[in-house]
């Protein structure tokens, strides 16, 4: 593939990135307009777990440990370069796309020149992979796309994003589980011990697992009692993903546990900013 054609893949693929981060903030409309929460908490988890008050526990650093080798990777085949979505939408809920997708050419440049690392060191370029906490378990986060089971009206325009990462929408990931801190993701008595090698943590495992291009996180709802331990464990989950080819997608969380002040989504913001990433700020618009 000559320059010229490498450049406008990459560029599709930040075209395709903006789409998907797009996606994931009609998400709630789309349930909504659809009518699928319902149906999914039926299918999925048809008995509402109750609310109960969470123990808080002290905030732990992470464990040292040796990094499992990974298995050697055969680069990923650069796919023949599909056509960019097109958006059509400009503001959702009075408030305008590009303050809740924060990906500026700067942001661009850089998500272009991670996914070109990870191509080299062969990631997955239609696959990514969800790390979080409770809030991308329940309601099943973005299962509904991998079961068809919803209308997109006026936002048609991701469709062919949904198509794109096919299988990895509706994917249970490693990293995900209810009540998992930013500290946690580095705690192998945290990862699925049918899956995880021994001393691997829930994000490495992971990463190891699916081989994705891209890392959607969203982490906070049990860190608001630690704000330095949430912005030190943010900024190395970060790191991890960066240094091994992986574009991470910062968003912000849906509560404001913390109260007027709103600390940990500032924090956020702040580490997106900080180390050029896109930002999906979810604050905005959750209901």
């Amino acid at each position: 593939m000559n320059s010229n054609a490498r450049y406008n893949f990459f560029r599709t693929c930040v075209a395709i990135l903006a789409a998907l981060t797009a996606l994931l903030i009609v998400v709630p409309l789309v349930y909504d307009l659809a009518g699928v929460r319902t149906n999914l908490e039926e299918i999925i988890a048809p008995t509402r777990a109750a609310v109960t008050q969470r123990k808080t526990r002290a905030a732990r650093a992470p464990t040292a440990t040796a990094e499992p080798q990974p298995a050697t990777m055969t680069p990923t085949s650069i796919p023949p370069t599909p056509v960019p979505p097109q958006p059509t939408v400009a503001v959702l809920n009075n408030i305008p796309v590009e303050r809740l997708l924060v990906l500026n050419a700067a942001t661009r440049a850089h998500v272009r020149d991670i996914f070109a690392q990870g191509q080299a060191q062969g990631r997955n370029a239609r696959v990514f992979s969800k790390v979080g906490d409770s809030t991308m378990v329940y309601p099943p986060f973005m299962v509904v796309f991998d079961h068809k089971l919803y209308r997109l009206g006026k936002f048609a325009y991701l469709q062919p994003t949904i198509d794109h990462y096919a299988g990895a929408l509706g994917r249970t990931s490693a990293a995900v589980k209810k009540g998992m801190h930013t500290w946690s993701q580095f705690d192998p008595a945290w990862s699925a011990s049918e899956l995880c090698a021994p001393n691997e943590g829930p994000l490495a495992c992971e990463i190891r697992l699916n081989n994705p291009a891209i890392a959607i996180i969203r982490l906070g709802a049990n860190d608001t009692e630690f704000p330095r331990e949430f912005e030190r464990n943010l900024n190395a989950i970060v790191r991890y993903c960066l240094e091994r080819g992986i574009i991470p997608v910062l968003g912000t969380k849906p509560d404001r546990l913390e109260g007027e002040s709103n600390l940990l989504n500032h924090i956020v913001r702040k580490t997106a900013a900080a180390h050029n990433i896109p930002l999906w700020d979810y604050d905005l618009i959750a209901p």
